[in-house]
């Protein structure tokens, strides 16, 4: 048994949450822009309520900037807002190649990875 769990960590990485060795499995979230090689990551936390307290920053950093114009894409954002737990809950359990939140020329997107554990004073800190 744990030769197959091995492997499958050593091929795959471990799931979300789950440490191996100087790495832990945690899900990426960043933006993909239409025709750009490659997509901006902004953070990689590693459990679902980390991903919603950095999503939400983002989302509302965003609305921010908007200096008060109503836009359809502050719309939708609010709107998101609003329901923000179940949306990242259904998007985390369905179909996660598909984008988190779509607006023309740019896609968010969240994704599970694998990233290197942070160490502090020889010891790892999550």
């Amino acid at each position: 048994m744990w030769l197959t769990d091995l492997l499958r960590k050593l091929t795959k990485g471990p799931n979300v949450g789950e440490t191996f060795r100087d790495y832990i499995g945690c899900y990426l979230f960043g933006t993909e822009v239409a025709g750009a090689a490659k997509p901006e990551y902004i953070g990689a936390p590693a459990t679902l309520e980390q991903l919603e307290v950095e999503v939400r920053r983002y989302l509302q950093d965003f609305i921010s900037t908007q200096k008060g114009t109503v836009t359809p894409e502050v719309q939708t954002v609010q709107a998101l807002l609003a329901d923000l737990p179940l949306r990242l809950n259904t998007h985390v359990h369905g179909d996660m190649s598909q984008p988190f939140i779509s607006f023309p020329g740019i896609d968010m997107f969240i994704r599970k990875g694998v990233r290197q554990r942070r160490k502090e004073n020889g010891k790892f800190v999550e």
